[in-house]
């Protein structure tokens, strides 16, 4: 269980840099990065459900998971997996904490945005990064829908390409896939930006009793 969620912290950081970074110096025209970083200069905070699917290259369906988002600039983020297990991923922007419910284990990191290590900063609105670690095109463009699809540059990256998917700005849609041919699909419903979110929200304390494990980096 550990092993998922380690994978799928490596998918939120990815949508959580796309909320952090991207703003209002991204004004570069004709490019597809700066489109993207168009998509998100405007929101601050953005809260979601989330259904999050996992294939096998034969398109059968290894794992599902859903639960809830929230995001607030710059660099906190709130992942809860409700079903069919319960685990949160949540930081401050400091301090990353991966907690396994069910398991009763909390795993503590320092939070790091480090291109190289997670594909989160492809979205980070700093269009020389993003166009120097990843070849972005646009998939499809109608009306207020927009999709991008990414490429990363380094052999070693930790997907093998990326997708995400806008609706009058709004994230509607991830889709990544691994070098084990594995594609994880994430699909966002009642989805809100910019609507007030506490700070307080992503401090997390363990609970009394559960075992804790420091990863330093």
């Amino acid at each position: 269980m550990i092993k998922r969620v380690f994978k799928l912290t490596t998918v939120l950081l990815w949508l959580s840099a796309a909320c952090s970074y991207a703003d209002d110096t991204a004004e570069v025209q004709g490019s597809a990065a700066s489109l993207l970083a168009q998509q998100l200069q405007d929101t601050q905070t953005l809260q979601a459900q989330f259904l999050q699917t996992i294939s096998n290259d034969k398109g059968q369906v290894l794992q599902q998971a859903s639960g809830k988002l929230i995001v607030k600039k710059p660099q906190q983020f709130y992942w809860l997996t409700e079903q069919p297990y319960e685990h949160l991923v949540v930081t401050d922007g400091e301090s990353l904490w991966l907690y396994d419910i069910d398991l009763e284990q909390v795993n503590k990191e320092s939070y790091s945005s480090n291109i190289d290590k997670a594909p989160a900063l492809l979205l980070s609105g700093d269009i020389a990064a993003i166009q120097k670690n990843y070849q972005v095109s646009v998939l499809a463009k109608d009306g207020s829908s927009i999709s991008f699809q990414l490429l990363p540059n380094a052999s070693d990256s930790a997907f093998s390409q990326l997708a995400i998917s806008f609706q009058q700005q709004k994230v509607t849609r991830m889709v990544l896939k691994d070098n084990f041919e594995q594609t994880t699909s994430i699909s966002f419903s009642e989805v809100e930006i910019n609507l007030p979110v506490a700070d307080q929200q992503f401090k997390f304390t363990p609970p009394a009793g559960v075992e804790v494990i420091v990863n330093e980096r």
